[in-house]
């Protein structure tokens, strides 16, 4: 995603005593205060999607990944520092920058994602670019946009998940595929299954740097990929 602030702008206690919050423009980051990655995998089983927290452990605990903006690692550092090594972060109300030509620099890459936008909008899918974001299942391509974290949707209101039928990276697209073909494992708006049956998310996070779009209106942790080991051992 675009940086949105190398700086923090405003700084205030959370309505709950345990967590610290900050915002930027849209954006607003909360850090629990979870002093264990034991603590932090419990507050992860309790709040995160059902869905894809069994998609997870389903694959092997594959996870994915985003790479955070400089704001957002400048408040995971704060993290880190408050809860004595064990970073989280909480992010909503991030802007869904896809359709953006800004975003990867290119007026061809805002057209295919606002083609991609009309055909799942035709479709009636829960999810598309408008309203999603793109997250990897490979940590090295996610720190190819800032320090690499795992990400876990919160809630089970307007959580949704996309990926390219053949697996692999919506943008740029790779030379000699001509066919977009986007699958989910949800339902359609309308209650009709969107057409493309069989498809597992957690058979997604199996794939070799695939991308997947989500979206998390109630917001998502970040974690550092660093933590990656100790967090499976406790989920």
């Amino acid at each position: 995603a675009k940086v949105l602030s190398s700086v923090l702008v405003s700084q205030h206690q959370a309505t709950k005593a345990n967590a610290v919050s900050y915002t930027a423009k849209e954006t607003k980051i909360l850090y629990p205060r979870l002093k264990s990655t034991k603590l932090l995998a419990q507050y992860i089983r309790n709040h995160c999607n059902r869905h894809f927290l069994s998609s997870v452990i389903n694959s092997g605990y594959k996870f994915l990944y985003r790479g955070l903006s400089p704001y957002q690692s400048d408040v995971m550092l704060q993290s880190n520092s408050i809860n004595s090594g064990t970073a989280v972060i909480k992010i909503t109300g991030e802007p869904c920058d896809l359709l953006d030509p800004e975003t990867y620099q290119s007026d061809d890459a805002a057209k295919y994602f606002q083609s991609l936008e009309e055909q799942m909008k035709a479709r009636g899918l829960n999810i598309r670019p408008s309203n999603g974001h793109l997250a990897t299942t490979c940590p090295k391509e996610a720190s190819r946009w800032g320090d690499a974290a795992s990400i876990w949707p919160l809630g089970e209101r307007n959580v949704d998940f996309a990926w390219l039928e053949n697996g692999g990276v919506f943008w740029p697209i790779p030379e000699g595929r001509n066919e977009q073909v986007v699958v989910t494992s949800s339902f359609s708006m309308n209650g009709f299954d969107n057409g493309r049956q069989g498809y597992k998310l957690d058979d997604a996070l199996k794939g070799d740097a695939w991308e997947i779009m989500f979206r998390a209106d109630n917001g998502f942790l970040a974690v550092p990929a660093g933590l990656d080991a100790e967090l499976k051992q406790n989920l």
